[in-house]
């Protein structure tokens, strides 16, 4: 057969996908990281001509890996390439070569593209030709693919070489120092200095960069405006007129000053700025004003347990009211029912004998005992000037949000119940033990427990964020930034096991940030309960015998494991089924060897200290880890209903929106466990979620997940092709909202029965996501239409999920109305599909490599394909 050759115009059209969605075949995830991560890459500048640098742009112009691109980032890469000349004849690119690192753009002469299939017999055919200005290759700038084809010169070629290594250090490079230039111009905008550094991160992330030429128009004077500038390079020239009858005023901005007052305004030079949409800072912070009320009131201490949406819902309740200079506020003895933030102005403290005890200013509070019970005022405030404040009277509160004691005793109660310790403790038993939580206050780098010293207390994080140091010990900002193991968030908690024995401390546990904790002394909970030792009964015995800062391990021994078969097979080892006395577990075994050889050590280490942190109902969880001379081993929980991947399989039809909306709400659910804990799961598909006896869904393989803080972001290129976020594929950086976009793409395959954007051609395929472009079905409701578009939507910060209201947004959309969400994470909602699992040793919903021991192949046929 020959080859339908005049129907192919282009090397990318003759890609072939390696590892797309084949019948029993799962999708391989992809990482670039380990070739050239923790390696000095040399790059060498070569000046070019202006011809060759037009060639090259012009070679690129439609590349979607430099669409898009700064200027000065595309001139960098474009220096940066080398020059290799071929004889004719020679093979430049062999079709199916895996070391695939280069980009090629053709400078002079003429190539031939040559593809063979298996239906056209063993010879190879011509399917294209390349001249001057082609360029070819571009996907091994993301990662090592197979090359899909033969690249081969018919006369002798000049070509300009791209490597990777090159091309992602100067991306990352330009990408790093534009977030730090975002950053700064935030930093140095008065109207923003309220925000919180997390807010301001965020919103520096936000800002998108735009490229003026010379003597463009930015807006009219007398525009609505609409958006906000900082000049990054360039400068622009500002008229503004104020009486008709004479000359306008003109002045000049420069780089790092901002501008966005309704004058008429033009670039002087060819101008770089940072923007930022009003509508965008709404949707991620909501309106300044409550961005401002917000800031002011999470720093209120009796405010600590109260939620950011409480806080946002609080903030927008409160009213203005105006106060002359000298006029009293409050006399010491009257009842206490207002709260008060100061907005503009200066207020005194005093006693009945005008000592002044304390002064607030903007940004401040006072009378805040009032939310938590009638008492009266134990001191007088007056106005030291006409000032501007906010109240919220104690009544309005309880009406908006409750009772500000029920609220805190709530939250300390949802607190001590995600103790695994403490799991055996009664409701009554809890609930006294929430009148024994002690708050304390730290100061940012201050020790909250040290190395070595007896363990007698145990502490919840209530605001603020905590670092567990490593072997140091020491709390100084330089230890603070490089010994750090773990980080700790409200609701997360530490020194658990100084409840059951008084062993020296572990680990420095330090506030990063002014933090406060809830301590509850041994002591303490002695005289209440008595010795948990005794409470606990034999289940003291699987406590080990040091404390851990996150979750319990069980003292089980590798050599105690019992092999039953194999779960599945990676790239990096098995997976066992295992037992240990009566109880069964899955261990994950890891090839050192492998693990290094492909640079993924980071990755391996962070998925063991991310789930030892995490215990959530919504994952796999972690039960204990080891490691011997070859292997690294991972004891997990034993899930044994199956992947969502292979139920999937099994189906003639795609689930019905019902089904979905249940099995998506495991994923919001696990995702906003995640997003609390600042964790980016990056490796999000149906492969990767498993089904308990219950028949709900349980997160696995954290292999790429990693922490990033508020505004930060990771430049590592990670995840399954299908389910890769445009700021993946681009490389441009990415955070937790990548996580969302998988989430779109997940409802959308289970819904249709193929992902959104597949594609053969990989090229094409990253195209589709970076454009967004995809065609939903018919039978999709206009409800399910709007989530997945919410949730698909190109930029990240206006992302459904990435938004002021998080998770919660996702479960308000009117796709979830009337879904019963507290029923389903109790999780006494009936599941739409229960595995079948006759016994703990039943394997039959999993499937390994068809060499694995006791392996057996899934053949159904998946409806994606």
């Amino acid at each position: 057969m020959q080859p339908p050759g005049h129907d192919i115009a282009t090397l990318d059209q003759v890609k072939i996908d390696m590892s797309g969605p084949k019948a029993g075949r799962q999708r391989m995830a992809i990482a670039a990281e380990g070739a050239f991560a923790n390696v000095n890459v040399e790059i060498v500048k070569a000046t070019k001509s202006p011809a060759v640098i037009d060639l090259l742009d012009s070679a690129t112009q439609n590349n979607l890996l430099f669409e898009h691109m700064l200027r000065a980032t595309k001139q960098a890469i474009f220096d940066s390439m080398t020059s290799l000349e071929v004889a004719a004849g020679s093979t430049i690119i062999k079709q199916g070569d895996t070391d695939a690192k280069t980009f090629y753009v053709l400078g002079m002469g003429t190539c031939e593209v040559l593809l063979q299939k298996p239906e056209w017999g063993k010879e190879a055919h011509q399917v294209s030709t390349y001249e001057s200005g082609s360029s070819f290759g571009e996907l091994a700038l993301l990662y090592s693919a197979p090359r899909a084809a033969t690249v081969r010169a018919v006369t002798a070629c000049q070509l300009w070489v791209m490597d990777r290594a090159v091309y992602v250090t100067l991306k990352q490079r330009h990408q790093r120092q534009m977030s730090e230039d975002k950053r700064r111009a935030v930093s140095q905008v008065p109207m923003l200095a309220v925000l919180s550094q997390e807010h301001k991160e965020i919103i520096a992330e936000a800002m998108e960069v735009v490229e003026l030429a010379a003597g463009q128009n930015v807006y009219m004077q007398g525009d609505t405006g609409s958006r906000f500038y900082v000049i990054k390079e360039g400068s622009v020239t500002c008229t503004k007129t104020t009486d008709p009858t004479k000359p306008p005023a003109v002045f000049t901005l420069n780089a790092g000053q901002f501008f966005g007052e309704r004058a008429l305004l033009k670039d002087e030079s060819g101008v770089v700025c940072y923007t930022l949409a009003r509508k965008s800072f709404d949707s991620l912070l909501g309106p300044i004003q409550d961005v401002w009320r917000f800031e002011a009131l999470r720093k209120v201490p009796i405010l600590f347990s109260l939620s950011n949406s409480q806080l946002f819902d609080l903030a927008q309740c409160m009213k203005y009211h105006t106060l002359q200079a000298g006029q009293i506020v409050f006399k010491k003895g009257e009842p206490g029912d207002v709260f008060y933030v100061v907005e503009e102005g200066n207020f005194t403290i005093y006693d009945d004998d005008e000592n002044e005890l304390a002064r607030v200013g903007k940004g401040s509070c006072f009378g805040e005992l009032a939310l938590l019970r009638q008492d009266v005022r134990a001191a007088n405030v007056r106005a030291l000037s006409d000032s501007l404040v906010l109240t919220c009277h104690r009544d309005d509160f309880q009406t908006h949000l409750g009772r500000l004691t029920d609220i805190r005793r709530l939250w300390r109660f949802k607190a001590l119940r995600k103790v695994p310790l403490l799991a055996s403790l009664n409701a009554a038993q809890r609930s006294d033990l929430c009148t024994a939580l002690k708050p304390r206050i730290f100061n940012a780098g201050e020790s909250i427990v040290r190395k070595g010293e007896p363990g007698e207390a145990f502490y919840i994080v209530e605001s603020g964020t905590c670092t567990v140091l490593g072997d140091s010990g020491q709390a100084s900002h330089y230890i603070l930034m490089q010994q750090e193991v773990l980080r700790l968030g409200p609701t997360m908690y530490f020194g658990e096991l100084a409840l059951l024995r008084g062993e020296p401390r572990a680990a420095t546990v330090a506030a990063l940030t002014g933090a406060s904790v809830l301590m509850l002394a041994r002591q303490d909970f002695n005289i209440l309960l008595g010795p948990l030792q005794m409470l606990l009964g034999q289940n003291a015995a699987l406590y080990g015998p040091t404390e851990a800062t996150a979750g319990v391990k069980q003292a089980v021994q590798l050599k105690e494991l019992k092999k039953i078969a194999v779960l599945g097979a990676g790239a990096f080892g098995q997976v066992f089924l295992v037992k240990h006395g009566t109880k069964y577990y899955a261990l994950k075994c890891l090839s050192k060897a492998l693990v290094v050889e492909t640079g993924l050590q980071a990755h391996v280490k962070r998925e063991k200290e991310i789930q030892a942190e995490c215990n959530s109902c919504f994952m796999v969880n972690l039960v204990a880890s080891f490691k011997d001379s070859a292997y690294l081993y991972m004891l997990l929980e034993c899930i044994m209903g199956g992947e969502l991947f292979t139920y999937l399989q099994s189906r003639k039809t795609p689930c019905n929106e019902e089904q979905v909306r249940f099995y998506a709400a495991g994923v919001v659910s696990g995702l906003q466990y995640l997003q609390e804990r600042n964790l980016v799961w990056r490796d999000l598909k149906p492969e990767n979620l498993l089904l308990d006896s219950n028949g709900y869904l349980k997160m696995a393989d954290f292999g790429f997940a990693k922490r990033l803080a508020p505004g930060m972001k990771t430049f590592t290129l990670c995840g399954t092709p299908e389910y890769l976020a445009p700021e993946l594929v681009t490389q441009t950086g990415h955070a937790r909202p990548v996580d969302w976009w998988a989430a779109g793409v997940l409802i959308f395959e289970m819904a249709a029965g193929y992902p959104p954007f597949y594609n053969e051609d990989r090229v094409a395929m990253f195209r589709n996501i970076c454009q967004v472009k995809y065609t939903c079905p018919p039978h999709f409701s206009k409800e399910l239409r709007d989530l997945v578009k919410r949730l698909l939507t190109h930029s990240p910060s206006q992302r459904l999920g990435s938004l002021k209201g998080g998770a919660l947004d996702v479960k308000a959309h009117p796709w979830f109305k009337d879904f019963d969400w507290e029923s389903f994470e109790k999780q006494t909602m009936p599941a739409p599909y229960i595995p079948k699992v006759s016994s703990p040793e039943d394997t039959h919903n999993f499937y390994a490599a068809p060499d694995a021991p006791g392996a057996h192949q899934v053949k159904q046929k998946y409806i994606s394909t």
